[in-house]
């Protein structure tokens, strides 16, 4: 006795072979049915009216429109659907922000399909999914205070090795206030070094 499908899954993602892996690794379930392909954010909204799924599968790099603010528009239009992230990125900037959209899990792209599927049983049973790796960072994230918009352009320019003397000459300001952001930042973070503060603002995607 063939099984009913039971969970409406729409798939969002703008690179071609990668969504055409995703439908087809929903499609082969027989308790999911696919109900969808969006290669951007338009095209996304307006399946999501039509077709109303259960899950929706959103990448964050979009060419029109951010995944998360999809996620949060798409949020407003049903109190029942939920939403998983999937992402190439590695960061973990994100994390926080797409739950704090709506998003019920956050996977990256080369977890294995299994994962992906109990992410997706998961969540439709009112769960929340998050990888061991996902779920590292989002500890790590949330063990730091948030940097002000002046610390995060600090450490841009600490990630390009310049001098606290270099930093002062960019930003316009003195070399001791350039020093004072930059004792903040290890501060912060946690950190005793300058290089260990860019290796754990790149492993948490703050910078790039």
């Amino acid at each position: 006795m063939n099984v009913q499908p039971e969970i409406k899954v729409l798939v969002v993602d703008d690179h071609p072979v990668v969504r055409a892996g995703l439908c087809a690794i929903v499609a082969y379930q027989e308790d999911l049915e696919l109900v969808g392909e969006a290669a951007n954010a338009a095209e996304a909204i307006e399946l999501f009216m039509l077709r109303q799924p259960d899950i929706t599968l959103v990448d964050l790099s979009l060419p029109d429109m951010g995944g998360i603010e999809l996620i949060s528009v798409l949020h407003t239009k049903s109190s029942t659907a939920q939403f998983i992230v999937l992402t190439a990125n590695a960061g973990g900037s994100e994390i926080g922000k797409a739950l704090h959209a709506g998003a019920r899990a956050y996977l990256f792209k080369n977890a294995p399909s299994d994962e992906l599927l109990s992410a997706i049983r998961t969540v439709h049973r009112g769960g929340r999914y998050m990888s061991p790796t996902v779920g590292r960072m989002a500890d790590e994230i949330s063990s730091h205070p948030d940097l002000t918009a002046r610390e995060l352009e600090v450490l841009q320019w600490l990630a390009r090795g310049h001098s606290n003397l270099q930093i002062a000459k960019e930003m316009g300001v003195t070399e001791d206030t350039a020093k004072f952001h930059v004792g903040n930042i290890l501060g912060k973070l946690g950190v005793p070094s300058r290089s260990k503060a860019v290796a754990l603002s790149q492993k948490l995607g703050l910078v790039h």
